[in-house]
């Protein structure tokens, strides 16, 4: 099939044909993902020029190999060390028997290191490189990935697909004016009840009377508060009304504006123009309220109820009362209307705005401090208002969605910049879109490096594994636009990718001492002493086998060379024969410096498991991870410690107060317990893996949904970086947020820049 470049937009299926799907790589290649390979998780494979290739998971041997429980394939834990490593290990570990226990069998260890001693000499002879090669010159493993499609906004208007068409990009027209995205704020309602001279209500267009008649001055008015529920008869109606009335009459204005009544003309029939003009009145309520003389509440039951909580609390439950209350400017005291069935309007109760969050909204330390916010006795940062304003929004519920996006939509009336409304848009996507509208101090950058307390937790919760608030994290990215759904374009992050089907030899550098020296120029030599050994002894031989005539070396020169002959081929029979144990001692070094890689593996291993099947031995390389996700645990490391100190003085404990990370399946039953429910987990169930970053020489225990094929660091806290690690759908090629891991500081530096991005916090989002 001849595929046009123009053809290959993106990965995404196209509609009407399930069969096949484009994914195009690093390197602008398009690839054809057919229904089979679509059902896989795939990786970047960087060994084979950046192509996809199935993802393939070594799993522990614990960890069920169904493959209809997951999307990737499964292969057992190999080791990766160099074969001559192996070779020693293999001649020198010792023999399992039926019971399980290990104990030295003299036979079967002659067996195995005399073959061991005959392949390592051969090996040895070979002018070859014993240890790992560098790779990458001395880097993790890059991930090869970037985002070629069109944002569906940009931060930069240049960007846009739109940005090309009509020529928009016409020299000395200003096309990214920022303004022409915006949405302009009232300075008046569309629609107010206007109260005539007899007691009767009329709906007005103030627009048009301002237009026709040429009214300068803009129609005080009062904003009736109250919850629909409360009110759906036609009496509850008619109260409403009267409650109009009086509010208006108390305050000094005509008119009043109220949502029954003002969201769209009263005349008009076509349900099209009434539901825009409605929706457009809705996003715009926060200047509505803004510029109303005063505030009433209307709710039904005893007045003495109300001022308890009660439905003056429904009332307080709902998101769009939020702004009732905050936005207010006016200086007048809030009045709450009661209904019952003699109406005394001599019976309302005044209530200064300060007073009326303690009896509306159970979340009193955070609305209260909007309100200090707006009342203007505390100062906000742009980042803690968006980031309260949210969290208070979101423990309220919004009776009638008119839209995905309404938690943005009502949070909007609190910022300066307000975009077009994008009906499509979810909830992520409005938020995300007004972020990038305003100045917002990085809140999107923020957002994506919490670590969610729960798989399923909202991200609008803002909640964090460990505690960390937003100001807390310092973005090292930047989103510069929006993608499909509920997706981000990602800027300047740092990333590697993270091997899953093996392990391979890793490069290490340790302290090399006289005698490791002298061990490695020992093995070297081997062939040359031997064969100097040899051919001494062959020379001694023929001069003995000189026959009459013929002129012979003297007997003592016969004698020295056959000495030496046998000297040197013991020494090197030694050698050989220690080859083993010899390779170990130099190749098996405590390490302070190793070539940086990320090993990953489905479920659970020890750190003695780990060394083995990495390095080729156990010398405590490896260690637990302090803190770097939900899973870490560590402890006070006594290795080494005085016996002579008292650990009850307070000067000894500081002088002693090491600590470490300790495993946590074996110091934490519950996590215990996790880890072995994990074995027969199901499709879309949380699994275990295991993290190995060989730079910092560090294990960590995380859970996800899928494998992560790259580490993806995009902010830092605490000291520590945080590190997303992501799983791929190349049908779409968004790039998922399977968990969030805090990594040292030192592994920024051995990462490759990524190129942009398409970054989704969760899969169906």
């Amino acid at each position: 099939m001849d595929i046009e470049m123009s053809d290959l937009p993106d990965a995404r299926l196209e509609e009407g044909s399930p069969t096949f799907a484009y994914h195009r790589d690093f390197l602008k290649r398009p690839d054809t993902l057919d229904k089979r390979r679509r059902d896989l998780d795939h990786f970047v494979d960087f060994y084979n020029g950046g192509k996809l290739a199935p993802l393939i998971v070594q799993c522990s041997g614990e960890i069920s190999r169904d493959e209809s429980s997951s999307s990737w394939l499964h292969t057992s834990v190999k080791s990766g060390s160099p074969w001559m490593i192996r070779l020693s290990n293999w001649a020198m570990s010792r023999v399992r028997d039926s019971e399980g226990r290990m104990h030295s069998s003299i036979s079967k260890a002659v067996l195995r290191w005399i073959p061991a001693c005959c392949a390592l000499v051969a090996v040895t002879s070979l002018p070859i490189e014993v240890a790992a090669t560098p790779a990458n010159h001395g880097r993790y493993d890059p991930f090869l990935y970037k985002d070629w499609r069109y944002p569906r906004q940009a931060r930069n208007k240049a960007e846009n697909k739109a940005a090309n068409n009509d020529g928009e990009r016409a020299i000395g027209r200003r096309s990214w004016d920022t303004t022409s995205s915006m949405r302009k704020r009232l300075t008046s309602p569309k629609y107010l009840c206007i109260v005539q001279s007899n007691g009767s209500v009329k709906v007005t267009n103030v627009e048009e009377k301002i237009q026709v008649i040429g009214e300068t001055t803009a129609v005080g008015y009062v904003f009736v508060s109250f919850c629909g529920e409360h009110f759906e008869t036609p009496e509850a109606n008619e109260w409403l009304r009267d409650v109009g009335v009086h509010a208006a009459r108390t305050f000094g204005v005509k008119a009043y504006w109220i949502s029954r009544n003002c969201l769209y003309d009263p005349m008009e029939t076509d349900e099209a123009k009434i539901t825009k003009e409605r929706e457009e009145t809705i996003w715009n309520m926060s200047d509505i309220i803004r510029h109303a003389r005063a505030v009433v509440i209307a709710v039904p039951g005893p007045l003495d109820q109300q001022l308890n909580g009660n439905t003056l609390r429904e009332w307080g439950e709902r998101s769009w009362t939020m702004p009732e209350l905050l936005l207010y400017e006016g200086k007048e005291d809030i009045l709450i209307y009661e209904k019952s069935k003699e109406s005394n309007w001599e019976e309302y109760a005044r209530r200064p705005r300060r007073e009326m969050w303690h009896k509306a909204w159970d979340d009193h330390e955070f609305s209260g401090q909007l309100i200090d916010h707006f009342e203007g006795s505390l100062h906000l940062t742009p980042l803690e208002l968006q980031a309260m304003a949210l969290y208070c929004l979101e423990n309220r519920f919004v009776l009638k969605e008119y839209k995905d996006g309404d938690l943005a939509y009502i949070m909007m009336g609190f910022l300066r910049w307000r975009p077009n409304v994008v009906v499509e848009d979810g909830k992520f996507a409005a938020c995300a879109r007004l972020s990038m509208a305003n100045d917002s101090n990085l809140l999107l950058e923020r957002l994506i490096c919490l670590s969610p307390t729960a798989p399923d937790e909202d991200w609008w919760r803002l909640g964090d594994t460990w505690g960390a608030r937003l100001w807390d994290i310092y973005p090292k990215t930047q989103v510069c636009g929006l993608g499909d759904g509920d997706t981000v374009i990602l800027d300047g992050a740092r990333g590697a990718a993270i091997r899953w089907n093996n392990f391979v030899p890793v490069r290490t550098l340790g302290q090399e001492t006289m005698r490791h020296r002298i061990t490695r120029y020992s093995i070297r030599i081997i062939p040359m002493v031997f064969f100097m050994g040899l051919i001494l002894i062959i020379v001694g031989a023929r001069q003995q086998s000189l026959g009459e005539g013929q002129v012979s070396v003297a007997g003592p020169l016969k004698t020295l060379g056959g000495v030496f002959g046998g000297v040197f081929m013991g020494l090197s029979g030694v050698i050989v024969l220690l080859l083993p144990y010899l390779l170990r001692v130099i190749y098996c070094l405590p390490t302070r410096h190793s070539q940086p890689f990320f090993f990953g593996i489905q479920g659970y291993m020890d750190l003695y498991q780990l060394e083995l099947l990495i390095f080729g031995s156990y010398e405590g390389r490896l260690t637990w991870s302090l803190a770097s996700s939900p899973f870490s645990r560590h402890a006070l490391d006594r290795r080494g410690m005085r016996t002579d100190f008292n650990l009850t003085n307070e000067k000894s404990m500081q002088e002693q107060n090491f600590f470490a990370g300790v495993d946590p399946v074996k110091s934490d039953q519950e996590i215990k317990g996790l880890v072995q429910s994990a074995k027969d987990r199901k499709f879309d169930d949380q699994k275990i893996f295991t993290l190995v970053d060989t730079y910092t020489m560090t294990a960590t225990i995380f859970e996800a949904q899928h494998p992560p094929i790259a580490a993806i660091v995009c902010g830092a806290e605490g000291g520590m970086q945080r590190a997303l690690l992501c799983s791929g759908d190349w049908t779409t090629g968004t790039l998922y947020r399977e968990a969030v891991l805090r990594m040292e500081t030192r592994v920024w530096d051995k990462m490759d820049t990524l190129a942009r991005i398409r970054l989704g916090l969760r899969r169906g989002d």
